[in-house]
Formats: structure tokens, C-alpha cells, sequence
């Protein structure tokens, strides 16, 4: 009985002990009293402290939980000032960030510099910077022409020690902020990769980049008419929108290609423009091309004599095409432009076919001529978009011609409730080949898509 009594007065003053585990303090809380929010309850410097070591979301989504909390986050991670304090305020913080947070997943702070707008900038670990404006929506936004000069050659002198940043993602910058963004970005001399969306109001731009970029993406900058790209290394450039003048000051080989000019020209462009462009995508392995900019600045720039394109310009490596089409209203789908450009691409293992029937249209430059090439390595063919199931039988039909293999064939059924369904092209038997008129039927698919047709590098960007 005493063993017994000493142990049992053992354990209770092992619950009453603060230095005891965790689990056993968080259960005396809990009994002590279970609604009371004790957290809420310490002071701001250390809530403040709490805040620092989340990740940056995470912070941020605090405010939630609270009226206590509301603004806590802000103390901690919002500052205030003109767009030149906001940019020595980002580079302090990068310095702070080397060396405070390189464990964290993501942090950020939030820069109100005028009237309501805000940058929000935000830093990973594998080096990744996000700088997005949030500008007050201008109906008529001021052009502005800007030049990046990431050329770090160029400088005599060592660049100030700051964060080496090697993606850098600029978002929604303005006419009011480029500027400052221009000297915040000049001292990212060993970038790797630059991206720049939605900034409304640039109508030119030029980039003059180091040895150490080797990717670019430009997506939705609406007013975009000119383009100039000095980077002798580049292997990937991306770009959505409006069809820009542009050129290459050096001898590229891209290896991943983006043409997503949907929403067609932005500029009266002559023929010749695309010349040499087709030099710079010789050896690509991703590529995304619109059937008008094929039809429309290609195929008039071709040599003469097709045959010499085709034994020239032949794309050796590429390896998968997403090609946006078109269909006009009561028209059947013409694949012709289609079919003709596969003839280019003898390696091709993944072809994806979207229809997007606000895309540019344009008339067909006339009939193309037949070439005995074919596919020999056609894994897989996914249909998007099409009108009707008899467009998507004919073209496959019409596919089916230059294939030397048999690929899997999908095309998607868009559904209110589960989004996109899967349907399979099958060979019909021959009782039903003699009451239909096609050789081929899609049936519904209950594998996953990604089993069936994996997705093409560049969508969902």
C-alpha cells in the first residue's frame, strides 16, 4: 500500500509540473478552463514573435482567427511608405531573409506605398522572388517602355551584397512602379529564370540578360507591341498574348517554345518576321503553336519550293505539340494546316489538339500539299474543345493517315458536375461500321486522364 500511495502522489506532481511534457500541459490548460483562448491572451510583442516563425500564408491567414489576431499580422509583416522606401525595405528584407529565415518555406511582407495600392513581395528558400503590384484598376492605363538590363558583364564594379535571387516574378507592374522595380531588379545579376504577367500599360520592352538566364515567360500584358530579347543563353521563352514584334539579338536553339498568340496580332507584322524565328525552334522539344499564326506568318514566309522547308526546318526533337485551333460557326473542323505541320515533326510522341473558338480566326492560305511522312513514335493524341463527336472521328480519321503506330486517342466531355470526362477512340465492329459511317467511336474512359494522356508543359500556366 505505500509503494502504491508514494506512486500515485508521484504522478500528480508530475501533472502539476510546468517543465513536464507537452501533451501534459496542454491537458491541465484544457481542464483549467477549455474555452478560454490563453494564446489570444499574451502580449503583442510575443504574438508578434508567434507570427515570425510561420510561413508567410500562414501568417497572414492568422487574422482570421480573431478579432485579437486581426491586425497582429500587420504589425509584423506590413510596412508603409513611398515606392522608394518599398524598394530599400525589399532589399533589406532579402539581406534579413538570407540569414533569419532560410529554413522557412515562404516569407513575405506587404508594402502600402499610395492610395490603397500595395506591393506584396514574397521569398522562398530555393532562392524565388514574387513582387506583385496590386495596382487600383486604371480603365486607361499609361504606356511605358521599359529595358531590364541584367547584364552583370557590363558592371566594373561588384554588384552590393544583397540575396542572390535566381527566379524573379514580376506581377501587375505600372507605369508609377517600374521604375523602382527597374532598380530593385538591376542588382539581380544571376538570374535564372524571370516571368512577367499581367502588367498593363507596357507597350515595349527590352531585355538585355546575363549568361545565367536560361528562361523566360511574358504572359497577359495586353498594350505589348514590341519585344527584344539579348540572352545568349536561353533555352525556354514562354509567351501569352498579343503577337508582339520581336527578335533575338543572338544564335538561340530554344528547347521549350510557347507561341500562345490566341488573341492575335498586336501590330500590323509583315511576313518576314517570322523567319527567323523558325531558326530558334529547330531543336525544340515543347512547343505550343496557334493554327493562324501558322497559317497566317509561317506558311507565307516558307521557301518556294515546300520541299526544301521540309528537308530544312524539320522539328528533329520535338517530342510534344499543343496546337490551339479554331472552328468556325456551322463549319466542319479543317485539319489541314494540322496535318500538314506534322509533317515537320517525325519524332512527335504526344499531340494535343485544343479548340478554342474565341481564338483569332483567319482565312486559309489554300491547300497544302501532301508529303509521305510519318508519325513513328505517336504515343498519345488528346482531343479538347471540338464541337461535336463527328469532328473529333474525321479528324482522328484523318490522323490515323500519317501514323505508322496506333496512339491512344482521348478527347474530353465537359460535365456540370465532375468538370471533364474522358472518352477513348475505339475500332467499331464490323456490324457496326456497316450502320454508321465512321470506322472509329469514342467510348467513356474510367482511368484517370494523367494515365491517359499526360498534360502538356504548357497549360494550366
Amino acid at each position: 500500500m505505500g509503494k502504491k500511495h508514494k506512486k500515485k502522489k508521484k504522478t500528480q506532481e508530475k501533472k502539476l509540473d510546468p517543465t513536464c511534457n507537452t501533451s501534459n500541459t496542454e491537458i491541465l490548460i484544457a481542464e483549467a478552463n477549455p474555452k478560454e483562448d490563453l494564446i489570444s491572451r499574451l502580449p503583442d510583442d510575443i504574438l508578434c514573435c508567434i507570427i515570425s516563425l510561420l510561413p508567410f500564408k500562414s501568417a497572414v491567414k492568422t487574422s482570421f482567427l480573431s478579432t485579437r489576431w486581426k491586425n497582429i499580422w500587420k504589425t509584423n509583416l506590413v510596412r508603409n511608405g513611398t515606392i522608394e522606401d518599398a524598394v530599400i525595405t525589399i532589399s533589406s528584407f532579402l539581406i534579413d531573409f538570407n540569414g533569419l529565415h532560410r529554413s522557412r518555406n515562404i516569407w513575405g511582407i506587404q508594402f502600402n506605398f499610395h492610395k490603397g495600392n500595395f506591393l506584396l513581395a514574397s521569398v522562398s528558400p530555393n532562392r524565388n522572388l514574387h513582387l506583385d503590384f496590386s495596382t487600383a484598376k486604371q480603365e486607361f492605363p499609361r504606356q511605358f517602355g521599359w529595358q531590364l538590363d541584367l547584364n552583370c558583364q557590363r558592371f566594373y564594379l561588384p554588384p552590393p551584397p544583397t540575396f542572390i535571387i535566381k527566379t524573379l516574378h514580376l506581377v501587375s507592374v505600372s507605369y508609377h512602379t517600374n521604375e523602382a522595380v527597374f532598380s530593385l531588379v538591376s542588382n539581380f545579376h544571376f538570374l535564372e529564370s524571370l516571368i512577367i504577367a499581367k502588367c498593363n500599360g507596357l507597350n515595349s520592352l527590352r531585355i538585355v540578360a546575363s549568361p545565367k538566364l536560361v528562361k523566360l515567360t511574358v504572359f497577359d500584358c495586353p498594350q505589348l507591341k514590341s519585344l527584344h530579347i539579348r540572352a545568349s543563353r536561353l533555352n525556354s521563352f514562354r509567351y501569352r498574348g498579343q503577337l508582339p514584334s520581336f527578335s533575338f539579338d543572338n544564335e538561340l536553339f530554344l528547347a521549350d517554345a510557347m507561341f500562345d498568340f490566341r488573341k492575335g496580332p498586336g501590330y500590323r507584322s509583315a511576313n518576314h518576321d517570322f523567319d527567323l524565328i523558325l531558326c530558334r525552334i529547330k531543336s525544340v522539344k515543347n512547343l505550343t503553336l496557334c493554327r493562324w499564326n501558322f497559317e497566317r506568318q509561317i506558311c507565307p514566309s516558307l521557301h518556294p519550293d515546300p520541299f526544301y522547308f521540309l528537308r530544312y526546318y524539320k522539328f528533329h526533337k520535338l517530342k510534344e505539340l499543343w496546337w490551339i485551333d479554331y472552328l468556325k460557326d456551322e463549319e466542319l473542323y479543317n485539319s489541314d494546316a494540322l496535318i500538314y505541320f506534322l509533317k515537320f515533326c517525325p519524332s512527335l510522341e504526344i499531340l494535343s489538339v485544343t479548340i478554342d473558338p474565341k481564338s483569332y480566326q483567319v482565312l486559309s492560305t489554300g491547300t497544302f500539299f501532301a508529303e509521305n511522312t510519318r508519325l513513328k513514335h505517336l504515343k498519345v493524341v488528346k482531343l479538347d474543345g471540338f464541337r461535336s463527336q463527328e469532328d473529333e472521328i474525321s479528324l482522328a480519321e484523318k490522323l490515323k493517315e500519317v501514323f505508322s503506330v496506333e496512339p491512344k486517342i482521348v478527347a474530353t466531355t465537359t460535365t456540370t458536375s465532375n468538370g471533364n470526362s474522358w472518352r477513348s477512340l475505339v475500332k467499331v465492329s464490323e456490324l457496326e461500321e456497316e450502320e454508321g459511317s465512321f470506322c472509329y467511336k469514342f467510348v467513356e474512359e474510367v482511368k484517370h486522364i494523367n494515365e491517359l494522356c499526360p498534360k502538356h508543359p504548357h497549360m494550366g500556366l
